[in-house]
């Protein structure tokens, strides 16, 4: 395997002074080891030792492994298509909590967004409990342990559902609940050019997301007989998605013709197209 050049990488110390920084010329090879010849670097400015797949997604791969399904609870923006958030696990209220909180994180701080999802019952308290605003309870006047706070929602926060029956409760089949904020629900819902609230977005990715990742197709022999893998593999089809793949919605034409562009490029994460071996090889800093 072709290593990466070294004015590609950056001191991984985050005291040095040419943290982060390529091209400084200030890494050295100090030994090649295992059976992929990975190399270990020196920092010549700070003296720091590490592996050049230091804070890549190939670093420290050899993990124990389980047996089971998961399911990928996911988060998606409608206009850039963006993968926002993953969490893989069994669909469990504390994995549902986990999204919530996970997407929350990566918002803009005090970012109120419009939220639609499936009828599971675990989301709306989650997302009460990720974006609610705390207020100190009125004192009783009695003594003993004082009262927990209250957990409202904010207002301009939006949240919409789409409830599907089952062929047992089949009656209309599918039924769409606002739970928060109408009026700001139905202009997002008109900026985005939907008639209704909808999941259409995420619907499309899963077909997607089984069509690059051979693991979740179904009634097939290439499921997942590990925990560890397929969470692993849901993260790179994830990255994938987001940052390698240009998306046929997303593309814009200008006078010289048709731009192609990936969910990265339309949130403003990037403004090129990332080949899968550059993102491998390229270490997270700062995150």
């Amino acid at each position: 395997m072709q290593r990466p050049d070294l004015a590609t990488l950056a001191c991984v110390n985050a005291d040095c002074q040419h943290y982060g920084r390529l091209g400084q010329g200030n890494l050295t090879i100090r030994k090649v080891y295992g059976q992929d010849g990975i190399r270990l670097l020196r920092c010549q400015s700070c003296h720091e030792e590490f592996s050049e797949r230091r804070h890549t997604a190939l670093f420290n791969t050899e993990e124990s492994y389980q047996a089971g399904d998961y399911w990928d609870h996911t988060a998606i923006a409608p206009d850039s298509k963006l993968m926002v958030s993953l969490v893989v696990g069994k669909r469990t209220q504390e994995q549902t909590q986990a999204l919530v909180r996970d997407t929350q994180s990566r918002l803009q701080k005090g970012h109120l967004p419009v939220l639609l999802s499936d009828g599971y019952e675990g989301y709306e308290s989650s997302i009460l409990e990720a974006f609610g605003r705390r207020y100190a309870a009125p004192k009783s006047g009695f003594a003993g342990r004082p009262r927990l706070d209250i957990l409202r929602w904010p207002q301009g926060l939006a949240y919409g559902q789409v409830i599907k029956s089952s062929k047992e409760q089949a009656r209309d089949g599918i039924h769409l609940k606002v739970i928060r904020g109408k009026a700001q629900l139905l202009h997002t819902l008109s900026l985005l050019g939907y008639e209704k609230i909808n999941t259409s977005s995420v619907e499309r990715q899963n077909g997607t997301s089984r069509l690059h990742n051979q693991r979740k197709v179904r009634k097939t022999l290439a499921f997942s007989k590990s925990h560890l893998y397929h969470g692993w593999m849901s993260w790179l089809s994830v990255v994938q998605y987001n940052f390698c793949r240009a998306h046929s919605s997303l593309r814009i034409k200008d006078e010289r013709g048709f731009h192609h562009r990936t969910p990265a490029m339309a949130s403003g994460l990037t403004g090129r197209i990332w080949l899968t071996r550059e993102w491998l090889l390229s270490p997270i800093l700062g995150g």
